[in-house]
């Protein structure tokens, strides 16, 4: 196991390049994609989850290894129940946010990057909720957070980087939100939330990057 640790850092020491200098700027658009669903074998129930989300987000390298960045998102988010063939439950959740990162790179290869992006945002949201097409909830919340993720990045010989966050490794959450029924009642909320992510679950929950490096 040693030896598949010190192997990247050997590999590292003897090219002795540096793609990336202090000061250099970067700019990305990112694809998130989410995913999932399950049915029963037995009867006509099923679950299903489709989020998508597009974001820009603008750095600056602080060192040749570490860059902060500040982003603006925007997600989709639908999900349905059906616990009959008769019945359908819909959420649908709108989002946009705005967040700052700091990501610490660690070299694979050449070219290649594992990245640590440490994160702190907030995301101001509206939910609704439908039985059959008729509205039974609607929902608006404001949270704040921050996680820790794990990802890749590449750098091309033309300036462009491809990058591939895998998921929440771990963060916290408070959210406040604000419900009014179809039949007039109102309710408020507060919760606190830790949450930590699993690797083997990354790839229903990644974010694509593409973006062009200034130097």
């Amino acid at each position: 196991m040693r030896k598949l640790v010190v192997l990247p850092l050997l590999l590292v020491s003897f090219f002795g390049y540096t793609q990336f200098q202090k000061n250099d700027r970067l700019l990305t658009g990112y694809v998130d994609l989410s995913t999932n669903k399950t049915s029963s074998v037995s009867s006509a129930a099923s679950n299903s989850n489709f989020g998508t989300g597009f974001s820009v987000s603008a750095s600056k390298f602080i060192t040749d290894r570490k860059f902060n960045s500040l982003t603006l998102t925007f997600n989709h988010n639908i999900t349905k129940q059906n616990p009959t063939s008769t019945i359908e439950n819909k959420q649908v959740r709108n989002a946009i946010g705005v967040g700052f990162a700091h990501t610490i790179l660690t070299p694979l290869a050449q070219r290649v990057y594992l990245s640590f992006p440490f994160s702190l945002g907030t995301t101001i949201s509206r939910f609704e909720s439908k039985t059959n097409n008729q509205v039974a909830n609607k929902a608006n919340n404001f949270s704040i957070g921050a996680s820790a993720t794990i990802g890749i990045v590449y750098l091309t010989k033309k300036k462009w980087v491809f990058s591939a966050n895998m998921g929440s490794l771990a963060g916290i959450r408070f959210d406040h939100g604000k419900t009014s029924s179809s039949a007039g009642n109102e309710t408020k909320s507060n919760s606190f939330n830790v949450f930590g992510g699993a690797l083997g679950t990354a790839f229903n929950n990644m974010s694509i990057g593409v973006g062009y490096l200034i130097k």
